[in-house]
Order: structure tokens, then sequence, then C-alpha cells
């Protein structure tokens, strides 16, 4: 079978001698090892994620001859407005965007890394009340966000990728999502002191998230994911993910199941103590970190309690087995969790968290082919 069947099999726990490899966040992993497997300078990749879609779609061929994960997840899409104005212009050496709508220049990172960064630092409230929350959190039609050339970057490439299974884009739980309104620490004191706006806020993320996968579905493809960021055991209890996280995440799970779509969930931190109620929304596929920062997410106790009711990825560290162990260390870790996985029917190798951008790309092609032999 090919790795799109490859992966709808270990989702769905059909019995398999061997498993898929992925990772979350592939395109940041690709983003990452750009020079490495591009030879491009730093400012040529700012100016891929502003070209034509097919020249944008071409050059992930390269990512996925050195490093053959089962999955397609393509960098998000600028707007066919933004893709229009903006180019990458050179002055005196100096790589620098040019927007011809205002004739401006603004210098190009000279580093990758956080180019996918969601602005999640903002510390400025914006939202006090109903009014503002309606107002400020703006909602697009599913068709509008088309029109716009959401999908621009994911239809071009899936052609190339016939075989492959494809994460068609993403959403941040309404959880998190609420901070870009209010910034952090406003937000964790308003859990306490304003309940209400924080449900207010929440419904209305959530309109704005059925559209944005509603307008992803259109596309095709195989699965669409949400970052249910900091709603974890080291951050909130458990009364508060019920509250605040689990209802609106399990709406949008719904959607994305009504769409036909796989939905994968994504957990950076502790989940022991919430595993029952991740697993009432009905999610296919959840990947958890690696235990670090004080909380404890033990793989084989875990993948015991959802006894195949939803598959579980690996959780490797991607620093520490990845990027550090050595090879026999990683492959033993890596069969470890297979074991696991085995004989409750629902697995696949992965990492509980995105490659770390100082892992070559040989190593990280050393990990896909011990996934594929565990």
């Amino acid at each position: 079978m090919n790795s799109r069947e490859w992966m709808h099999a270990a989702i769905e726990g059909k019995k398999l001698e061997h498993f898929p490899v992925i990772v979350p966040y592939v395109m940041l992993s690709n983003a990452d090892h750009w020079v490495e497997v591009t030879g491009e300078p730093v400012w040529k990749f700012y100016e891929w994620t502003l070209s034509d879609p097919i020249l944008h779609a071409k050059e992930y061929r390269k990512f996925y001859d050195a490093m053959l994960f089962d999955h397609f997840q393509p960098w998000y899409a600028p707007s066919r407005e933004e893709r229009d104005n903006i180019r990458v212009v050179l002055k005196n050496g100096k790589p620098f965007y040019h927007d011809k709508r205002n004739d401006s220049l603004k210098p190009v990172p000279d580093s990758i890394h956080n180019a996918g960064s969601g602005g999640g630092e903002n510390e400025t409230r914006l939202v006090f009340n109903s009014a503002d929350a309606k107002e400020k959190i703006k909602v697009e039609r599913a068709e509008a966000l088309v029109a716009k050339g959401m999908n621009d970057y994911l239809e071009a490439a899936m052609p190339f990728f016939p075989d492959k299974f494809i994460i068609n884009c993403g959403v941040v739980n309404t959880f998190y999502s609420c901070v870009y309104y209010v910034g952090m620490e406003n937000f964790y004191c308003m859990l306490k002191e304003e309940p209400e706006l924080i449900h207010e806020m929440s419904k209305r993320l959530l309109e704005k998230n059925i559209e944005t996968i509603r307008a992803s579905a259109m596309a095709g493809g195989d699965a669409i994911y949400i970052d249910d960021a900091t709603a974890t055991n080291e951050m909130v209890s458990l009364d508060t993910y019920e509250q605040f996280s689990l209802p609106y995440l399990t709406e949008q799970v719904k959607e994305i199941k009504r769409l036909g779509k796989k939905a994968i969930l994504v957990y950076f931190g502790g989940i022991t103590d919430r595993v029952e109620q991740i697993l009432s929304t009905g999610a296919d596929l959840l990947i958890m970190e690696a235990s670090m920062k004080g909380f404890v997410n033990d793989y084989a106790g875990i993948c015991k309690q959802i006894d195949g009711r939803c598959c579980l990825a690996g959780n490797l560290n991607p620093y520490t087995h990845v990027e550090l162990l050595g090879d026999a260390d990683l492959e033993a870790e890596i069969r470890l969790q297979a074991a696991a996985g085995r004989r409750v029917g629902k697995f696949m190798t992965s990492t509980g968290s995105p490659l770390t951008p100082g892992t070559p790309v040989s190593r990280i092609a050393k990990l896909i082919e011990m996934g594929h032999q565990a």
C-alpha cells in the first residue's frame, strides 16, 4: 500500500506489520532545513512563501525526496492580494519585502525558525466586552477564504503527492486563540474574573474556526488538525479544561468528521488527567508531547488507557531521542512505543513535538527508516 493508504490503515486500526512515520508540523521542519535541502540562502525561503502556487509546489519535492514522511502538509498560503503586491528584492545585497501598494521596504528576516510563530506573544488587550468580541474577531465565510487564495498552495501541491496522506491545514482551538485578542496574562486572569466574556469570545472564535475548516475541506485532502495549545494539565485544571476548551474543541472535531476528514488533535503539554475527555471528542488521531516541563505523558500507560479508541501517535522527544541519541538507542525507543501501539492496534511513529532545527536531514532520514521497520 502507498503512504496514504498506510496512514488510513493505521488510524483505522487495521493490522499492520510495520507503521507509517509522521512528525507534527512537518512544514516547519521543511522550513528549518531549507538551506540544507535546497542549497539556497535564507531570503530565498521568504521569496518562495510568496511565489506562484505551481512554482511553490514544485519545491516540496526536494523536501520529500530527502525526508520520506508518510504525510504532506504545505506552508500556509498568503492571500492572492499579498502575492500579487509583495516581492522580495535585493538592495545593496540585502533582501527586503517590497510592497507595491505603498512602495514600502521592510527587511526580510535573517532566520527561518520563527517564521511560523503564531503571534501569541501579544499582550495588548483588544476585547473588553461582547461588542468588542464581535468587532475584533472577524469571521469570514469559507467561500470568501477560498476566493482570497487560502487553498492555493495546497491545491497546487496535491497533484505532486497523490500517494501521500494530506493534512490540509489546522486551526488553533478557541482556548488559546483568545490570547491573540487579550494577551496571555490577561487571558488567564479572565478565566476567573470574566468567564462569561471568555465564553463570548470562544463562541465567536468557534464560528471563525468552523469557516476555516470548511474552506480547507473544499480542497479535498485527508485530515485537518486542531492544536489545543495551553489547555494541558501543567497550565490549567481539569475543571477549567472542561469548561473553556472541551465544548468548543468537540464542535470542531464534529465538523471535521462531518466533512469526511480525519480529525487530528495536538497537545503540547500534559494530558494524563484528561485523556477520557479528549477521547470524548471523537478525534481520529492524537499527538501528545513527550514528558518534559514538569509533566509526564507515559506513552505505554496512555496507550493502554485509550485501548484502540483513537490512534495515538508516538511521542518521541525530538531533541533527546532524535537529535542526541545514538542509532541503537533511538531504535530501541521507537520499538518500545511501537510494541505498545501494536498491542492495542492503532499506532504510528512520531515525535511528540516538531523536529528541532539542529537535527540534520540525514538523522531525520534515519528516524523515518527506523520507524518504517519497527
